[in-house]
């Protein structure tokens, strides 16, 4: 990002916005890589309140594109949303990066598959992300997408205080897995900002 970039996202994330709304430019920037990349498949990690669960779902239902949101929390304590909300949607509770509940995600997953689009917004500290690069990349394939969210924090360039956290797990697992995933600067860049700097990424 540049200066001005971040200088932006530290405003926008300081002042709090984006408790009331999601990032909009992201959200424009997934339905783009959505239409490029004929995405079927989404894998989510942190449903939360299902906002953008919800999204995706109805970005796949608007291409007519056959498959589905296989979203993925902890809980559900703060979940507006219900898993018969959206035909689209599947929602599975437990530690994403569990072994019983990547097999989970797994078993919604066909053979063979459309275009996927994964992207990890749960847990922010770096073990925990490290753990879901290492479950769900291998279940990527060539052309698949990966968005690691909130690699702004820890000083990248807000909440400096954070610790180790998602930005630093991406570039732990791109550094010892060479050859499995390409950076896409270019639509990280595209409009000058975004809450995941130095995190999407294409399967190789």
């Amino acid at each position: 990002m540049s200066p001005a970039g971040e200088a932006y996202l530290k405003w926008y994330y300081d002042s709090r916005i984006w408790k009331q709304l999601s990032y909009p430019l992201d959200l424009w920037n997934y339905q783009e890589i959505f239409e490029q990349r004929a995405i079927d498949w989404v894998v989510e990690t942190g449903t939360r309140h299902g906002g953008s669960a919800l999204y995706f779902a109805d970005l796949l239902a608007a291409r007519g594109n056959p498959g589905m949101v296989i979203s993925v929390d902890l809980d559900h304590a703060s979940l507006q949303i219900g898993a018969t909300d959206h035909p689209r949607l599947v929602l599975i509770k437990g530690d994403s990066a569990a072994a019983a509940c990547v097999a989970e995600v797994k078993t919604h997953l066909p053979e063979p598959r459309g275009p996927m689009f994964l992207i990890l917004d749960s847990d922010h500290r770096k073990h925990h992300v490290l753990r879901e690069l290492t479950a769900y990349v291998p279940l990527m394939q060539s052309g698949d997408y990966l968005v690691v969210e909130d690699t702004c924090i820890n000083g990248h360039p807000v909440k400096p205080d954070f610790g180790p956290g998602p930005m630093e797990a991406i570039a732990e697992f791109v550094a010892a897995h060479p050859g499995f995933l390409s950076a896409d600067v270019e639509r990280e860049e595209k409009f000058g900002c975004t809450f995941a700097p130095k995190g999407h990424f294409v399967r190789l």
